[in-house]
């Protein structure tokens, strides 16, 4: 076993994962840092109605640009000249940011129609779809880099912006509370891609690539879909609060309890991140993939345990002393979560990584789409007899039947393998 695990590891270093993990690892740590951040700067009220408009911009940046940048990942990693990818480049972010625009116009019309206890936050999510534009654009210039091999370019940028965003937020948000933190996501995007744009030289290009555009754009939607399907669903739950006519206060509960469960959820997805060109290219190969899976179980699953474990035991401690005593009342909900979150790292997470991989986003999107539309179903049939607690058990139970349904579809695409 521990050949296997170092053989592993040392697999993950020489296609020069660390330096890729740790940059992706770092925007994620100040993601969760700044969660915390805002819930100690904003009155209870006004965080329950940003947590409302935080989950419209969280489903929104999943079909903005309708995932050009995980088309371009994908394609652009196949084709070999470099100018092509350039191409690609520039293509995806010219016709990315025109599908971003459609986006923008109906979230601007869908705020006319906001829930009665809602429309205070209009203007607020007016303003925020400017941040589509910024968070696109960066996206599709970290894919450029990664499909050119440039990671530490990538790593570069993944710093500059979490640095960026963390000093804005934290500046911004003391001054002008909510506004401010909307400002701060849609500038630190924005001045980061400045910061780097010259290393990408223009080039001349007839707006055509060698592929199907109905192809390239649908692997971009579903794998975009797929890639953060937990973040999806973890922003539904609030909408839905809004929609039922829940008080801020207990939005802004829930919103908490799932800050750190949230933000672990995407630990696994890093790793993948960072072998995604690897997995692409080895996607007929059945030992290859197995093997993989194997060893991520042995290398990833045993630490993890430990971790949930103690983050459980001590979920009244880390929630009181992270968040305030005020957020006392989400704990059970909290513990829910990370219950969740840990079986996601032993199905749902890498085993859907790895179909996006192999270039089965379809199925992962299905799988998603399909959990979506019965949890929301069942959170509305539910709520009438639980309360809130139905909208977090569902949310539990997403999670859990999802990950065996991408166990079986993994095992049903090696078998398909020859």
């Amino acid at each position: 076993m521990k050949k296997i695990n170092s053989d592993f590891i040392s697999g993950f270093v020489k296609r020069g994962g660390f330096s890729v993990f740790f940059s992706t690892a770092l925007v994620k740590i100040c993601a969760a840092l700044l969660s915390i951040i805002v819930v100690q700067l904003l009155p209870k009220d006004d965080y329950g109605v940003l947590s409302y408009v935080l989950s419209i911009y969280a489903i929104a940046i999943v079909v903005a640009g309708l995932g050009g940048n995980y088309s371009l990942l994908r394609f652009g990693s196949i084709v070999g000249s470099f100018l092509k990818k350039k191409q690609y480049y520039y293509y995806t972010q010219k016709v990315g940011i025109k599908y971003t625009s459609i986006v923008v116009a109906i979230i601007i019309v869908y705020s006319f129609f906001l829930p009665e206890g809602m429309k205070v936050a209009r203007p607020i999510i007016i303003y925020m779809c400017l941040g589509l534009y910024s968070f696109y654009i960066l996206e599709t210039m970290r894919s450029y880099f990664r499909i050119v091999n440039l990671n530490r370019v990538y790593s570069q940028i993944n710093v500059y912006n979490s640095v960026i965003l963390l000093f804005l937020t934290v500046s911004l948000t003391s001054f002008f509370k909510s506004y401010g933190y909307i400002t701060a996501l849609v500038l630190a995007p924005l001045l980061t891609y400045f910061c780097f744009k010259k290393k990408i030289p223009y080039v001349q290009f007839n707006n055509r690539i060698e592929l199907s555009k109905k192809e390239y754009w649908g692997y971009g939607i579903h794998t975009s879909i797929s890639a953060i399907a937990n973040q999806i669903i973890f922003s539904i739950a609030p909408l839905l609060l809004g929609i039922l006519n829940e008080p801020e206060s207990n939005i802004a509960n829930f919103r908490v309890a799932t800050i750190i469960p949230f933000n672990l959820l995407t630990l696994p997805g890093i790793l993948m991140i960072s072998d995604f060109s690897y997995l692409s290219r080895n996607y007929k190969d059945k030992k290859c993939l197995k093997s993989y899976y194997c060893n991520y179980l042995k290398v990833v699953v045993p630490v993890s345990f430990i971790l949930f474990l103690l983050l459980i035991i001590y979920g009244d401690f880390v929630v009181e002393n992270l968040f305030g005593a005020q957020y006392n009342d989400c704990i059970y909900m909290y513990k829910m979560f990370m219950v969740a979150t840990f079986v996601t790292y032993i199905f749902r997470n890498p085993l859907g990584n790895i179909l996006l991989a192999v270039g089965k986003a379809k199925w992962n999107g299905y799988n998603t789409y399909i959990f979506c539309l019965l949890y929301i179903i069942f959170s509305f049939i539910f709520y009438q007899y639980w309360g809130v607690l139905a909208i977090v058990y569902c949310l539990c139970a997403t999670f859990i039947l999802s990950g065996f349904v991408s166990l079986y579809l993994f095992y049903y695409y090696i078998k398909s393998l020859k």
